[in-house]
């Protein structure tokens, strides 16, 4: 009998945490409650242009998704800015670096899966008023760039996505007996309460770190957390249930 378990992701992004699941007997069911649009930056390309022209300070690459990679890739090769490609790349986590390999990205630094972490990590190997250019959903996070130009380092943010909410009409029906609840994000855990009814399903919820699960609380969900903000850990705590 299969047993499943939600995540407010879509199925393209659910690959790597499947596999680690089904040995354990355990199918995902993605409700990816926000979707995935692109976004034409001029500002942030232009930033990161001028930069380069004014100074010739060492510049590295950050990815704090793996949604990034392909996008950041593509923007340079349409503004004739192939050299950007050969910067070296720092990941947040494992899934991002392997997203970055594919699009043919050198990555130098894997971080443990936080982007505070990462860069926390980063300043340790920066030479000092370094620049960054950190390849960006619009919706991010700013303890990453925060801590890196408290540290002295100049951060140029492109962004090449964004994440847009489901209409409601769009989201799958929930289906079977769910035996636990993914949430990925703060915005991904305000729309699931929405697309449930208001009422979180009567299961246990994980959330992928420690700020989606304070999130979530605020919201009425309890959330776990995994020991680690990566996909193996996850999948080990789920495996437990």
């Amino acid at each position: 009998m299969s047993r499943f378990v939600l995540i407010t992701r879509h199925p393209s992004d659910c690959h790597e945490l499947q596999s680690l699941l089904t040995p354990c007997g355990l199918t995902l069911h993605p409700y990816p409650v926000l979707r995935l649009e692109d976004v034409d930056d001029s500002a942030g390309w232009d930033a990161v242009i001028r930069a380069a022209r004014a100074t010739a300070t060492r510049t590295s690459l950050v990815l704090a998704s793996p949604r990034a990679p392909e996008r950041f890739v593509l923007g340079c090769r349409a503004r004739g800015l192939e050299h950007l490609l050969a910067l070296p790349a720092a990941a947040v986590g494992p899934s991002t670096a392997r997203s970055a390999e594919g699009a043919g990205l050198r990555v130098e630094m894997v971080g443990p899966g936080s982007g505070g972490e990462l860069a926390r990590q980063l300043i340790e190997h920066l030479t000092p008023e370094s620049q960054v250019v950190f390849a960006c959903g619009r919706d991010r996070r700013q303890e990453l760039p925060l801590i890196l130009e408290q540290a002295g380092h100049t951060v140029l943010p492109v962004e090449v996505y964004r994440m847009v909410p489901t209409p409601p009409r769009e989201l799958p029906p929930l289906g079977a007996s769910l035996e636990a609840a993914v949430l990925t994000s703060p915005r991904a855990a305000a729309l699931y309460l929405e697309g449930v009814g208001g009422w979180p399903l009567p299961c246990p919820h994980w959330a992928l770190g420690k700020t989606t699960q304070h999130a979530a609380s605020g919201l009425g969900i309890e959330c776990r957390i995994p020991k680690e903000p990566t996909m193996e850990r996850l999948a080990e705590e789920l495996c437990t249930i």
